[in-house]
């Protein structure tokens, strides 16, 4: 087998020239419509034939989930499997700040294992750098309903989350137009794969003597309990400087006014040090406040935590980065959190006030569940200018668990690599939105709306907007768990819609949305339990699927569409047949619809001065203005008939089989 691969690298140091590089930085293709994090710091570098060269085994792309490569960007990634074996970049810039995506093997007790790459530029040595996946690799049952992941391989179980990140502060900077190669320096068995690189200037380090705020203080003594410290000092700007300062318990703000700043995301880390195999570590990590005008920027907070939940139980949770509710006109700017369940759940679980939070520039990574999620009551949240990757839950997500959510936004992030659920989820709530974010590389589902969870549903003011969002290579195909579909196999869209368990899903709107290469349908429209109202969507423009560009499953509802585009479908249509059960109408500048008594069959809606009817056929059907003057009659030979022409004003349509009829009120 050794032989074979070094065969294999030899061939392919023939192919690819040594020191000839095929390409620079990538250009996303949404940034010059200034979608997702489009002036983030970094560049990014691909390990992959084409966007570098070097003498590594260069990986084609598949979406089959047994294959490494269906986690990494684009499906691609280079492998480095002998000594000396390398990947090499001309860089754009200069740059002092570097972060590898990287996997290595698994250790049969789920610790993970250790690598060691060694970092050139201009053929100089310039430092090493070290791999360990011992924050990778979570497994979860190929059979049964426990499909919460967790850290311990076993044959009845298959491997997510196989990369990781590691991120280095330079000895000395990258000078721009050099070229610089990571090289495999260990002669062992072990195979070590390379997703990307990516490259920053790194901003100088915040001082003591930089912040103003004449009410400051500094932790300067890292042999103090800095949990004690932020309390005892509570209402105070709370400096800490460069370092790495180890905790072992949660963090408590209990005072308005708090303010903790690191040196900077590069400078000042956080490590929570409370072991994930004690069940109690829910509350030995994270920092948590229901207290207003906090503000905390400027760290690295990391955790030795290794997987989501404790003896994989839903009952013992291992903690999330940030939590509480933050009050009243919080800000958490320029923080890089990840290793923990959640990188934040931000909720008003305790009755205080939680509004008008801001998150901006920071980075949710390599997380065992949700990246962020703003959760039960808060309100007014702006999330903005923020990365997300490789988290095992939906990277950006509102859940209205026990009170609505009501106007949060997420604009102009960057969500990539998610391993489970979607990289956007709304779960119920009112005037939430999102927009101007780019999706990319989700292993199911890229946008989900959906009513899986309890809650308090979907709310009557307004609507939940998506609009301006791009989505590459979303959703997933349908077969046997690990190897395609979701956790329980399962086919999600690239857009996933679903009124299912627990109330009605309403008052969703999407627009100017683009779908690339989605890996099954473009959109998934579902029913069971419930019914879709009031969808809207315009400007929905899909190009390359697997299947469908929209597939109806069950729907049941009603909603509108305008300027919809096909490009690429898989299927032999754009769409499958739709129900009957869901009335899906073109129209551009709707007046809204007008759902009547859903309790029967026969379903009445107005639109542009016309009186629309489902699930007539056969039956008469009478229509009465205010007046009593009957407008209308006749007997439907269809199920669903449009009577143009009616003034505004308040009409009743009566039937044969009900003549108490129903009112409907028709706009202009």
């Amino acid at each position: 087998m050794k032989d074979r691969y070094l065969l294999i690298v030899l061939l392919i140091t023939i192919l690819v020239p040594i020191g000839k590089v095929a390409a620079q930085s990538v250009v996303f293709p949404d940034d010059d419509k200034e979608r997702g994090y489009y002036n983030r710091p970094y560049k990014r570098y691909e390990a992959e034939s084409g966007k570098c060269s070097g003498s590594a085994l260069f990986l084609n792309p598949t979406y089959i989930q047994t294959e490494l490569q269906s986690e990494a960007s684009n499906q691609m990634a280079a492998q480095l499997i002998e000594k000396g074996s390398f990947v090499q970049w001309a860089n754009d810039e200069a740059a002092d700040g570097l972060t590898i995506r990287f996997s290595l093997p698994d250790s049969e007790d789920g610790k993970g294992t250790k690598g060691t790459l060694a970092l050139y530029v201009n053929d100089e040595y310039v430092q090493d750098i070290t791999l360990d996946s011992y924050w990778a690799w979570q497994y979860t049952l190929k059979y049964g309903n426990n499909k919460y992941p967790d850290n311990t391989p076993a044959s009845n179980k298959f491997p997510r989350m196989r990369f990781d990140e590691s991120h280095y502060k330079l000895a000395k900077k990258i000078p721009a137009g050099s070229t610089f190669k990571i090289v495999k320096t260990t002669d062992n068995s072990s195979v070590y794969t390379i997703d990307f690189i990516e490259l920053e200037p790194i901003p100088a380090a915040i001082t003591f003597d930089d912040i103003t705020d004449d009410n400051k203080i500094i932790f300067d003594d890292p042999t103090k309990n800095l949990g004690a410290f932020i309390q005892v000092n509570g209402g105070k700007t709370i400096f800490i400087p460069e370092g790495r300062y180890e905790v072992d318990r949660k963090i408590n703000i209990t005072s308005d006014n708090t303010k903790i700043i690191g040196a900077g995301m590069w400078y000042t880390e956080l490590y929570f040090t409370a072991s994930s195999d004690d069940r109690s570590t829910y509350n030995k990590r994270g920092i948590e406040t229901d207290n207003s005008n906090i503000v905390i920027e400027g760290l690295y907070i990391n955790t030795i935590n290794n997987k989501r939940y404790y003896d994989n139980n839903a009952n013992y949770q291992v903690g999330k980065g940030f939590m509480g509710s933050f009050g009243a006109n919080s800000i958490i700017r320029n923080v890089w959190v990840e290793h923990f369940e959640c990188g934040g759940w931000i909720a008003n679980y305790n009755g205080k006030n939680s509004d008008n939070l801001l998150i901006q520039h920071s980075r949710f990574r390599n997380n065992y569940a949700d990246g962020l999620n703003l959760c039960s009551g808060i309100k007014n949240a702006i999330v903005e200018k923020c990365s997300f990757r490789n988290n095992g839950d939906d990277d950006m997500a509102s859940w209205s668990s026990s009170e609505l959510c009501i106007n949060n936004i997420y604009r102009y992030n960057t969500a990539e690599n998610n391993w489970r659920a979607s990289s956007l989820g709304f779960f119920g709530g009112q005037q939430n939105k999102a927009s101007h974010c780019v999706i990319i590389d989700p292993m199911e589902a890229g946008l989900r709306v959906n009513c899986d969870f309890a809650g308090k549903g979907f709310g009557t003011e307004g609507y939940n907007e998506f609009n301006d969002i791009s989505i590459y290579r979303g959703g997933v195909n349908n077969g046997t768990p690990g190897v395609e579909g979701d956790f329980w196999g399962n086919r999600q869209g690239a857009i996933h819609i679903a009124s299912s368990a627990y109330y009605d899903l309403q008052n969703i709107k999407f627009e100017n949305i683009n779908l690339y290469d989605s890996k099954n349908d473009a959109i998934h429209i579902a029913s069971s339990n419930h019914k879709i109202k009031n969808l809207q969507m315009k400007n929905i423009h899909i190009n390359g699927t697997g299947r469908y560009g929209i597939f109806y499953d069950n729907a049941q509802g009603n909603g509108f569409y305008c300027s919809m585009s096909y490009e690429n479908i898989g299927a032999e249509t754009d769409t499958n047949d739709k129900p009957d059960s869901f009335i899906f109408i073109e129209d551009c500048n709707p007046q809204g619809m007008h759902p009547v008594n859903e309790e029967d069959n026969l379903k009445v809606y107005s639109i542009n001065g016309s009186i629309i009817l489902s699930g007539c056929r056969n039956i008469q059907i009478s229509i009465y203005d205010i007046t009593g003057r009957e407008c209308y009659q006749a007997i439907s030979s269809s199920d669903k008939i449009t009577i143009p022409g009616f003034k505004p004003g308040l009409y009743i349509v009566k039937s044969d089989t009900d003549t108490v009829g129903k009112k409907i009120f028709v706009k202009k």
